[in-house]
């Protein structure tokens, strides 16, 4: 393992989206990275007002603004992938997962932390009321459209991400989210919880010309990237920088196919993947795709090099 990770031999690293709480679990990042995500926190403050080292170490925060948990999960995944930087862990291909696709883009130098961090921002600007999305786990694809088309949410409701062939996430208006959650729990759904998201991501819903992140996109810097990116919409690679610019603006609307990008990676000969964040979400939704490779978190990967 050990010698695989140092000699980039057909590694992918995997960058998880929105909806972890770092709060619980920051104590597990090393003292010199927590000290780069009190650096970059102050960046953050200068420029959005929103401290995330309060938000991170001081008491709760009852704040209903997403900025918070989106910055801190960037600010925090891209000090675990200087760590792993820092200890010759470089991947073959990055994987984002959702927004985590801004903070691979981040990680590989593509664009600058503060230029993330301003996506990111302007993103959260363009929040829509009534909006939500939810994780339903249990169904094949088929089923879970039923599902759908029976609670009678057809176009206000869509599989927005196909994470494996029994884990999807909806997106779409919330009150008929939460009317397929219901129905699906009904017909035995093994799991169905709710996203901390107030928008409709990877729907026809967001692509809306008042949510275009082109203009935003095109006031950054997007450099090429040294590392090939696997499009998690289509599974095409990109590393150039208009098709990574590209990329950052049909992520926000387009259905994702977590499940395809990993087989596909798979059957390229990509055996070892590291999910860079704190939790195990993606580890554990991408396992069940692939039985022949190994899928490694900061956990299990910190005790092998530390």
């Amino acid at each position: 393992m050990e010698r695989n990770l140092k000699n980039k031999h057909n590694l992918a690293m995997m960058f998880a989206g929105i909806g972890a709480d770092y709060r619980k679990v920051i104590h597990k990042i090393p003292d010199k990275e927590r000290g780069r995500i009190h650096q970059l926190s102050d960046i953050l403050k200068e420029t959005y007002k929103i401290d995330i080292n309060s938000y991170l170490y001081g008491p709760a925060m009852d704040t209903e603004s997403n900025l918070y948990n989106w910055l801190t999960i960037y600010t925090c995944d891209y000090a675990i992938y200087q760590w792993y930087a820092a200890r010759g862990v470089v991947p073959d291909y990055f994987l984002g997962y959702s927004m985590g696709l801004i903070t691979a883009l981040a990680c590989s130098q593509a664009i600058t932390f503060e230029a993330g961090a301003f996506l990111l921002h302007e993103i959260s600007q363009k929040e829509s009321a009534g909006e939500g999305m939810a994780t339903i786990i249990g169904f094949e694809k088929e089923e879970l459209g039923r599902i759908i088309k029976d609670s009678r949410n057809e176009g206000r409701v869509f599989i927005a991400c196909e994470n494996n062939p029994y884990c999807f996430v909806i997106s779409g208006y919330e009150n008929s989210v939460q009317k397929v959650c219901l129905l699906a729990a009904e017909r035995g759904a093994l799991h169905v919880y709710a996203i901390d998201s107030k928008f409709a991501f990877h729907t026809p819903l967001y692509h809306r010309p008042q949510r275009d992140l082109s203009v935003s996109v095109e006031t950054i810097k997007v450099a090429d990237s040294p590392i090939p990116f696997l499009s998690s919409i289509d599974q095409s690679l990109r590393w150039k920088s208009r098709d990574l610019s590209d990329e950052l603006v049909r992520n926000m609307y387009s259905i994702m196919k977590w499940g395809d990008s990993i087989a596909f990676l798979s059957r390229s000969g990509i055996k070892n993947f590291i999910e860079v964040s704190l939790g195990k979400g993606l580890t554990k939704i991408s396992r069940s795709i692939e039985d022949t490779c190994r899928f490694d978190t900061f956990d299990t990967v910190s005790k092998t090099l530390t």
